[in-house]
Formats: structure tokens, sequence, C-alpha cells
């Protein structure tokens, strides 16, 4: 099905300031209408906003940034931008509502988007159609424009979604993990090897996870331990091995026998091993991404302009 879109174009026409700040995953941000505050990981009373809403842009005399044009056939030429974000006097009635609400809260900016994809669909009688796809905006009041080839009329709802990615910094995770190394050396795929691939240590160091020869215990609200895992399996990797770099010229014969033709580290089991028992905490916070989809039917705003 020719879908008739003709282009699509992010143009970058103003950006207010953005924050870099680290905001606080794992936590329901304040929500007040349309807008979502995220904590400063570092200070609670500092705040970054998201605007869930995407709007039709307006130009500097104030009205929507919407053109449709009716071509000698039946069919015309609709072209709209989109942004989300807010308005510098929006921005300002926030600040003010939250100092009046609580003095010691500041705004400090808005979220910072990593990435994100924009689609735009008319939606008629339970039937959607995609009308553009593409990369969204990533910055306040940026503008992404979308230009559709129309055979009727519009009649139906017009649907905008951003699917934005932000990055921030997760909850502190207090995890202490526990080692036997005696049960560790006498483990047979241990015991037996002498070269080892990254790969296969960490297929080896989830064998002893799922046996409970290693241990990680964490406290708290923590979420996923994926990430404390990746840091412990590196830590037991340097107690336990040295790293054997193989040159090119010497990746032939051991390389295949080792499965490792692509790669030029090998790694040995240390001479000197380790026995009884060994703990060590780690408490610390992780950088991560979350994705956010913000949804909105535009197409009161676009028929009203077009009427105009």
């Amino acid at each position: 099905m020719k879908r008739g879109f003709t282009f699509i174009l992010s143009l970058s026409l103003f950006y207010l300031s953005g924050f870099s700040g680290e905001i606080l995953l794992d936590e329901a941000p304040l929500k007040k209408g349309k807008i979502l505050f995220f904590k400063d990981h570092n200070n609670p009373n500092s705040l970054f906003y998201l605007s869930t809403e995407i709007r039709v842009a307006s130009g500097p005399d104030g009205r929507p940034k919407v053109s449709y044009y009716q071509l000698k056939s039946q069919e015309s030429v609709l072209s709209f931008f989109l942004t989300h974000g807010l308005s510098s006097e929006k921005l300002k009635r926030i600040r003010k509502d939250l100092a009046e609400e609580n003095p010691e809260l500041t705004l400090k900016g808005p979220v910072s988007f990593r990435s994100g994809k924009f689609f735009v669909f008319s939606k008629n009688k339970g039937k959607s159609e995609l009308w553009a796809a593409g990369k969204a905006p990533l910055f306040p009041n940026q503008e992404v424009v979308v230009s559709k080839r129309l055979k009727e009329p519009i009649d139906s709802e017009i649907v905008a979604v951003f699917v934005m990615e932000y990055e921030g910094i997760t909850k502190k995770i207090n995890a202490r993990l526990s080692v036997n190394w005696d049960e560790v050396y006498i483990e047979r795929n241990i015991k037996e090897k002498t070269s080892w691939t990254s790969m296969e240590i960490k297929e080896s160091l989830h064998g002893l996870k799922e046996s409970g020869v290693i241990k990680l215990e964490a406290t708290g609200d923590y979420g996923d331990l994926d990430k404390v895992w990746s840091i412990a399996y590196e830590h037991l990797i340097h107690q336990m091995f040295d790293i054997q770099e193989i040159a090119l010229n010497e990746q032939t014969d051991l390389g295949v026998k080792l499965g490792i033709s692509q790669q030029n580290i090998i790694y040995t089991l240390k001479k000197e091993r380790k026995t009884g028992s060994y703990s060590i905490d780690f408490n610390r916070r992780f950088k991560d991404k979350r994705q956010i989809s913000l949804v909105s039917d535009i197409g009161d705003t676009i028929k009203e302009a077009i009427d105009q």
C-alpha cells in the first residue's frame, strides 16, 4: 500500500538550554497535569521536567504552523510542524507554582533525551494509517515537519507518538558478594581447564552462581541485579585469572584449538590460588536508560488551523 507521505525533515529551530544532570530513576516522578518532575539523584529538591504533550508548533504570530494546499485534482497537501516541551510562558508559571508550593524546590531544566522516534497516524472507524515516521526532535521546542499528500478531506483523528529514551542514575544498590574459594576450584569446569576465553569464564561463573558457590546478597529497593552481577564477575575474573595476549602472527593453531580465531586475548588461572571464604561489598549507583511514549491527538488543532 502506498503511504503517500512525501518528506520528513527534522529542524533545530531553536533549543532551550538543556541540562545533562542526572535524574533519579526507579522512583515515580511527581505528576502535575501533563508534566512529570524527576528528582536530581544528588538533591531531591532539584527537579527536572518532562512534558508528556506533543503539540503543533506555533509561529512568531502565535498561530499553528500548518499549511494546506488544494491541488487542481481532488488531492491536497497538508504540512505541519510538531514539537514538545514547554513554552517560556508556561515554564515561568510552573516555576512560580513550585515556589509557592515549596520554596525549597528548584527547577533545574528539562529531562535530556538520548534518542527518539516519532510516528503520525490517522485513525478512522477503528482503522489506522501511518502517515509519517522518523527521528523525533530531542530538545524542547525543537521541531519536526511532516508533509502528507491527501486524496480525501480530513475526517479522521490525527495522532502523534514520540517514543523517547532518556538516561539517569538508579537508586544506590547495597550488595555483598560472597565466595567460597575452595568450592570454586574443585568445580570440574574450573579444575580441568588451562586456557579460557572471556565467554567461557562468564559461563562458568554463571554456573557457580546457579549452584550457590558464589552469592550476591542485596539490601533495599535495588531492582534488577544484572549490572551488579556483571561487576561481580569482572571482579572475580581479576581475582582468579591472568590475561595473556596472543599476537596476531601467533593466532593460528592455538586460536583454532581454543575457538578464538577472532580475538587475541585468552585467560589462564593464576598460579597462586585463593582459599577459604571471601566477601566484598558493592555500594554504588548505576547509569541506566528508560523509555517513555508521548501520545497526543493533534487533529483538532490542525483542522482549526485549516479552517481559519
